[in-house]
């Protein structure tokens, strides 16, 4: 949806329990310039994802990049932390 992409995840942390986890990514159209399509990551393929998690602690963050199980590597056009 727009402006910006999400990608929600069951992930499983360290007792073994399934966290469900929800990442956004930058608009659809920067993302299709990138590599992007809607086929891209289908349902219950096992993904690695790269980014910043949310400050407040809750199970969210931008996406720096993904990694397909196949070893591609994309960007995930989130907005970056400002540097200090």
């Amino acid at each position: 949806m727009n402006p910006h992409a999400w990608i929600h995840l069951d992930v499983e942390n360290d007792k073994g329990e399934i966290e469900q986890w929800s990442f956004e990514l930058g608009s659809p159209n920067g993302l299709t310039r990138r590599g992007w399509s809607r086929a891209t990551i289908k349902v219950g393929e096992e993904i690695y994802v790269s980014g910043y998690l949310a400050r407040d602690g809750s199970q969210r963050g931008n996406v720096r990049s993904v990694t397909l199980a196949n070893g591609q590597q994309l960007d995930g056009m989130s907005s970056r932390p400002k540097s200090k």
